[in-house]
């Protein structure tokens, strides 16, 4: 079917088209592309579903002392990877990718990643990805607003390409949606307001999110992959 039909069939559904075609989207599959298009900045992690589970192996920031945990949620075109060093005080790296559906019925893939110390993050870093053009872009600047400064009163943090693990790991933390289509951003670690948070809500008309009402302090980190 023409994706002009099908964002028109989701419009009469009154539903968002995230909400209609997101769920359907393999998102391992399209973690599969992405890791092949972005080879330098996207996460090495090898990841198989089957019948007993997902599983996942290759962790890379913690080499061999490495226990990485998967959350995988098919239906909600959802994942999230804890990879949790085995020495004492290892940080943990976690990662998230979901996928929603842009207007014209692209998908567009958001990797949010963020280190945490005893449970507290300290630092964040968040990609967007469109492959509306037929190939995979970066397009963090087109569809997502600039909140290192108006909320977190950092300087702008420029996530490229290829920053992985600990590099370039801002003062914000964005918690991607298991369910919905909207993202909870919070102020941490160097940010003079940590703890300061703000829905970012998705506006599927425009194929954009923009940020919405403030968010009450403290977050519940979901850490372990035992769903939020």
């Amino acid at each position: 079917m023409p994706r002009r039909a099908l964002r028109l069939l989701a419009l009469l559904l009154g539903l968002a088209p995230a909400a209609v075609l997101g769920q359907g989207l393999d998102v391992l599959a399209l973690y599969g592309e992405l890791q092949v298009a972005q080879p330098n900045g996207f996460p090495h992690y090898e990841i198989t579903a089957g019948r007993g589970g997902a599983r996942v192996s290759g962790g890379s920031v913690h080499g061999s002392r490495t226990r990485v945990e998967v959350l995988l949620d098919q239906p909600h075109a959802f994942l999230r990877l804890v990879d949790r060093g085995e020495g004492e005080g290892a940080p943990t790296l976690v990662t998230e990718v979901v996928a929603w559906i842009d207007p014209e019925g692209a998908p567009l893939v958001g990797l949010s990643e963020w280190g945490s110390r005893g449970g507290v993050p300290f630092g964040g870093r968040l990609r967007f990805y469109s492959r509306l053009s037929g190939r995979w872009n970066l397009v963090t600047a087109q569809v997502w607003p600039s909140l290192d400064t108006p909320l977190c009163g950092t300087p702008p943090e420029d996530v490229t390409e290829e920053a992985a693990g600990w590099d370039g790991l801002g003062a914000l933390v964005a918690l991607l949606p298991r369910t919905g289509t909207d993202v909870a951003a919070w102020c941490v670690g160097s940010s003079p307001r940590a703890g300061t948070g703000a829905m970012v809500m998705w506006e599927r008309a425009r194929g954009v999110f923009q940020r919405g009402a403030a968010l009450v302090g403290p977050p519940s980190w979901p850490l372990a992959p035992s769903g939020r």
